[in-house]
């Protein structure tokens, strides 16, 4: 008897945070200010902010794939999009593993892809 109410709490929690989810859509379509809150708000905030700053990139999917496995530890993929400013980043701090673990991230994001006629992608 305790599994089936444990159960159903689970399902209404996850139906609260499916609604949250759908309310904060609404208002960035509608052009509200979202609310954020807790612990991550500072965060969610810094991407927001970012996604609407960054540019979109066009560039061929084969070669900034190459260009990630061989020289994506130190930058080159970065290069190769015109990220001059995190390119540099990568390159000054590619003896912490960081941009390693951050290359393995744009692997996962990039490889699954569909390319368009051409080969390129946009990003």
């Amino acid at each position: 008897m305790l599994k089936n109410n444990k159960n159903s709490q689970d399902t209404t929690a996850s139906d609260l945070i499916k609604l949250d989810f759908e309310k904060q859509a609404a208002q960035i379509e509608a052009s509200q200010k979202e609310n954020v809150y807790g612990v991550w708000a500072p965060i969610w905030k810094f991407l927001r902010w970012y996604d609407k700053k960054k540019g979109k990139h066009i560039f061929k999917k084969k070669t900034y794939l190459i260009l990630l496995v061989c020289l994506g530890w130190i930058g080159g993929h970065r290069y190769y999009q015109g990220r001059f400013k995190l390119a540099l980043l990568y390159t000054i701090f590619f003896w912490t593993g960081v941009p390693f673990i951050i290359c393995v991230t744009d692997f996962m994001e990039v490889f699954p892809m569909k390319a368009d006629k051409n080969g390129k992608i946009i990003l």
